[in-house]
């Protein structure tokens, strides 16, 4: 594991969280509120918070925490609807006083490692700067589309979408929480990342002052089929008006859908708000049944940017635990910087939904069918990239004709992938 001179990786204690959310509010760039302390400790796994500490007065003051980050340990569904043990990395910052000093590369190791500890064969996060995380083995595994939508939106009818129910509540935990967890829990969509366990499960119910911008409180929308929940969104309104014309917006946060029907009711409630004028969403996948119900597509203002962050830690645990969707049998190279285990050379027979991986050689330049790194791989991995599209650019190396395709026919996925809870 890669340690920085001068510094010790600690686990970080309930008692020293404070100094946690320090170097949290200088990496990230803002300030908090007091009263809002609580709100990011309900949002924060405490259990798996993670720091470097000075041990070198060189490096600064003696037991100072220099830099954090924290994972939650949970699921992500695969193509097909299957799953594979995941770790959620978040709250990773450097303090501005201590960058240049390896520090970034010092934790990514110690994550990497507990991961690899504790079996879980893959992380997932969302880059505030994607370059830094490409360093790391990381790949953009799939993209969503943020969109402006104005009141009203005509859709093309779903059968059965009229005859379900919808309740509008205050966002709580306690009432909520369980109801969410069960229907993310009933998502097939590639990307989804369950509820995580131990602390910080609630972190999609906190709702810092600081945060709102004369927002309102996190609400939550419920569609009921016969009683049984089968769509949920968080939304937020904010007042608006001009010159006496009402003109308020809506943010949607995240959101799903158990069936087209379902999904329109959702959209219908969502897009007609009184006083309201336009919704903004950042979580829809490329696909989303929305985008195909609207009749008028260009109506909403939308654009394309990465959401969800992937990087295999097991690599042959990875790539079994999803489905695929044409016979192949491809081997590859593969080089891995910050996880040596990884590197070598793999063959991937696919045979019905199924893959057998196996590791047939410890060195990344003997001759295969493919050569990529890391990040490579964990690009391709949840189906929303091609392997060929990566080839085409120059990134993945065909040294076989025609096995790139082989292997992206094998992997794509028949809908795109997409995480719907932000953490």
């Amino acid at each position: 594991m890669k340690k920085a001179e001068g510094y010790q990786s600690i686990s970080v204690p309930e008692d020293r969280l404070d100094e946690f959310f320090q170097v949290v509010q200088w990496a990230f760039v803002g300030e908090w509120l007091i009263e809002d302390r609580q709100d990011y400790v309900d949002a924060l796994p405490t259990d798996r918070a993670r720091g470097l500490e000075v041990t070198d007065e060189r490096r600064g003051a003696l037991g100072e925490i220099a830099a954090v980050h924290a994972s939650f340990g949970t699921e992500m569904v695969t193509p097909g609807g299957r799953r594979v043990p995941t770790a959620g990395l978040s709250w990773l910052g450097v303090h501005p006083s201590h960058r240049r000093r390896g520090l970034m590369t010092a934790m990514m190791h110690d994550h990497f490692a507990r991961c690899i500890e504790r079996g879980e064969a893959v992380s997932a996060l969302y880059a505030m700067e994607a370059e830094i995380y490409s360093r790391f083995g990381y790949g953009m595994a799939s993209q969503t589309v943020k969109a402006s939508i104005p009141r009203g939106s005509r859709m093309w009818k779903v059968d059965g979408a009229e005859d379900l129910t919808v309740r509008l509540e205050r966002a709580d935990f306690d009432e909520h929480d369980q109801l969410v967890a069960d229907l993310q829990a009933k998502l097939t969509r590639p990307a989804t990342i369950l509820n995580p366990v131990g602390s910080g499960r609630n972190a999609r119910f906190t709702d810092p002052v600081g945060n709102r911008k004369g927002y309102e409180k996190w609400r939550i929308a419920i569609v009921e089929d016969r009683g049984e929940p089968v769509a949920y969104a968080f939304f937020r309104r904010k007042a608006d008006s001009e010159v006496g014309i009402h003109d308020g917006v809506c943010q949607v946060r995240e959101h799903g859908s158990l069936t087209p029907a379902a999904s329109q009711r959702l959209w219908q409630t969502l897009l007609d708000f009184d006083l309201v004028g336009t919704t903004h969403t950042e979580n829809l996948a490329t696909d989303d049944p929305l985008l195909h119900q609207l009749k008028d597509a260009r109506g909403a203002r939308s654009k394309v940017i990465d959401n969800l962050w992937v990087r295999l830690l097991d690599v042959k645990t990875a790539l079994e635990s999803r489905e695929y969707f044409h016979d192949c049998d491809v081997t590859f190279s593969l080089t891995d910087k910050h996880v040596p285990d990884n590197a070598g050379v793999w063959r991937i027979v696919v045979s019905g939904p199924d893959a057998t991986v196996t590791k047939i050689g410890d060195d990344p330049d003997d001759p295969a069918d493919l050569s990529m790194d890391a990040r490579h791989l964990s690009t391709i991995y949840l189906g929303g990239t091609s392997v060929e599209s990566l080839a085409a650019a120059g990134q993945i190396r065909e040294h076989t004709v025609g096995q790139a395709r082989e292997l992206a026919v094998s992997m794509l996925s028949p809908v795109a992938p997409l995480a719907n809870w932000d953490f």
